[in-house]
C-alpha cells in the first residue's frame, strides 16, 4: 500500500518527469496496483472515486506546501544559511508531508479493504512475500565489493543531478560516508517480514466490522511499531551521518555548483506551482 502511496507523492523532487507522472498518475497507480492484486470492476470504481478525491486534495492543499518548502530551502542556500539544523528542519518538513498524505489515504484505505476476498488478500500478501524473498537473494549474490561500487555510483550520480561535475573533495566525501553509515537492510528486511505478517493474519479473519478496521488504522497509520530498537539505533545513527555529509558537501560548493543546485531547485518549483495552477 506504500507504493500507491509514493504515487501519490508523485516524485514532486525528480524535475523533468514531473507533470507526466502528476498527469498520468491515476493509471500509474494501477499499474503498480496490478503487481500486487487484480480488483473487480466494483472494487476498481470504489477505487476511481477514492483517488480522484485523494488526487484533488494534493493537488488544492499540497502541491503549494511542496513548493513553499522549497522555496525557503533555495533562500538558505543563497543566503549561505545551511547549518545542521535548517538541514534537520527540512527533513522534518519531509516527514510531515509524507504523515499528512498517510492521515489523509488511510480512512479511506480501511474503509476500502473489507471488499478485499480471501482470495485478494492472499494474493497480495503472496506478492509482496515473492518480492522480499527477490531483493533478499538479489542481496544475497551482490559481494561486499560490488555493494560499496553500486552505492557510490548511485551517491555520485544523484549528487551530480544537483550540482554538476564533482570535485575530488566531494567525491572522496562521499566514500567517507559509507564507511560511517551501518548497513540496515537486513534490519529493514526483518521489519517489513513482521509488519507484514502482522497485516496477513489481520487480514485471515473472517471479521471484517469495527475492530477489523480499528486495528487496520492502527497498522497502516503506525507502521514504526514494528521496527526493532537496533534498526532505530542504525536509523539514528545514519541520519546523523547523512546530515552531516549533507553539510559539508554545502560547504565544499564552488560558485558555480551553488548557482547550479539553486537552478535546479527553481526549476522544480516552477514544476509544482504550474501543476498546482493547471486545470
Amino acid at each position: 500500500m506504500r507504493k500507491l502511496m509514493v504515487v501519490l507523492v508523485l516524485l514532486t523532487m525528480t524535475g523533468c518527469s514531473t507533470k507526466f507522472i502528476y498527469k498520468n498518475a491515476d493509471w500509474l497507480s494501477y499499474w503498480y496496483l496490478d503487481d500486487y492484486v487484480s480488483l473487480s470492476d466494483e472494487q476498481e470504481a470504489q477505487f476511481d472515486v477514492r483517488l480522484d478525491a485523494w488526487l484533488e486534495w494534493h493537488k488544492t492543499q499540497e502541491l503549494t506546501r511542496y513548493a513553499e518548502q522549497l522555496s525557503a530551502l533555495k533562500s538558505d542556500i543563497e543566503n549561505d544559511k545551511i547549518t545542521l539544523a535548517r538541514i534537520e528542519y527540512h527533513q522534518a518538513q519531509m516527514l510531515a508531508h509524507w504523515h499528512r498524505l498517510r492521515s489523509k489515504v488511510v480512512p479511506d484505505l480501511v474503509e476500502m479493504a473489507p471488499m478485499l476476498s480471501e482470495a485478494q488478500a492472499s494474493e497480495l500478501f503472496d506478492a509482496l512475500a515473492e518480492e522480499e524473498a527477490g531483493r533478499a537473494e538479489k542481496r544475497a549474490k551482490r559481494s561486499e565489493q560490488k555493494k560499496h561500487k553500486r552505492w557510490l555510483k548511485e551517491r555520485k550520480k544523484n549528487l551530480k543531478r544537483w550540482i554538476g561535475r564533482l570535485s575530488a573533495e566531494q567525491e572522496s566525501r562521499i566514500a567517507q560516508l559509507y564507511d560511517q553509515q551501518s548497513s540496515t537492510a537486513d534490519l529493514w528486511l526483518d521489519y517489513r517480514t513482521r509488519y507484514q505478517g502482522a497485516l496477513r493474519t489481520l487480514f485471515a479473519q473472517p471479521e471484517r466490522g469495527d475492530a477489523f478496521k480499528a486495528r487496520l488504522s492502527e497498522l497502516l497509520m503506525a507502521p514504526e511499531q514494528f521496527r526493532s530498537e537496533q534498526l532505530n539505533q542504525a536509523n539514528e545513527q545514519n541520519r546523523k551521518a547523512n546530515h552531516q555529509y549533507l553539510l559539508d558537501v554545502y560547504q565544499s560548493l564552488s560558485d558555480k555548483q551553488k548557482k547550479r543546485l539553486v537552478s535546479e531547485l527553481e526549476e522544480v518549483i516552477e514544476d509544482i506551482e504550474s501543476l498546482a495552477q493547471d486545470e
